[in-house]
């Protein structure tokens, strides 16, 4: 029988904290939303998560996690204008504006916008409320279809899906012939663990089994 020797983590006796820390460091590499909400009297909000996924093509719906607050488990900002506005913005995060996504990231007072704060630009929406990023190539138009709570403590997790009704694409990101978005040319990037972040220009080619 081959050895199997690892270190084993309870999580039931483990600080949620140290938990993140350890999931953090090991589901990754994790893209990155970058949401915009705005509030009942339609001041702006952008922050990052990069709890992110796509969960349906057919509809298409995609959905983030965002965190209660570590120290009073209160509701993150983006939480609060979602639950009332009921729609949402995201966008790609790329090497470009990465450091004014971090910048987002700042626990601003509630009403404070993030746009100003980090240097990047709110553009009108077609569609909901919440604006598109200018500086982003690709950006997401959703309205929420449910949020689901995992706990009310610091710490604990929404999960907040929403229907994608409108996708925007700069030309320049695109094969000009198959309408693609090229990762050599989008230029994402994701988060790690901690403060480390990663680019998406190393990759490899495997073709699925058929």
């Amino acid at each position: 029988m081959q050895d199997f020797k690892r270190d084993t983590i309870d999580t039931a006796t483990t600080s949620w904290v140290a938990s993140y820390r350890r999931l953090t460091e090991v589901v990754i590499p994790r893209p990155i939303a970058l949401v915009a909400t705005v509030d009942p009297d339609g001041n702006t909000n952008l922050a990052p998560f990069s709890f992110f996924t796509v969960v349906s093509s057919n509809p298409p719906f995609i959905a983030f996690a965002p965190h209660r607050v570590g120290r009073t488990g209160s509701k993150k900002d983006t939480l609060r204008n979602v639950e009332q506005v009921r729609e949402f913005t995201v966008s790609v995060v790329n090497e470009e504006i990465a450091e004014r996504v971090n910048n987002c990231a700042a626990p601003l007072p509630y009403g404070d916008s993030e746009f100003e704060h980090s240097g990047l630009t709110p553009v009108a929406a077609e569609r909901v409320k919440a604006p598109l990023v200018a500086e982003s190539p690709v950006a997401l138009e959703c309205t929420l279809e449910e949020i689901r709570t995992y706990g009310d403590e610091g710490g604990a997790g929404s999960l907040v899906v929403g229907r994608v009704v409108l996708m925007h694409f700069d030309p320049a990101v695109r094969d000009p012939v198959e309408g693609r978005v090229l990762p050599e040319l989008l230029r994402a990037v994701g988060r790690m663990g901690g403060s480390l972040w990663c680019r998406t220009r190393d990759t490899f080619l495997l073709d699925r089994p058929s």
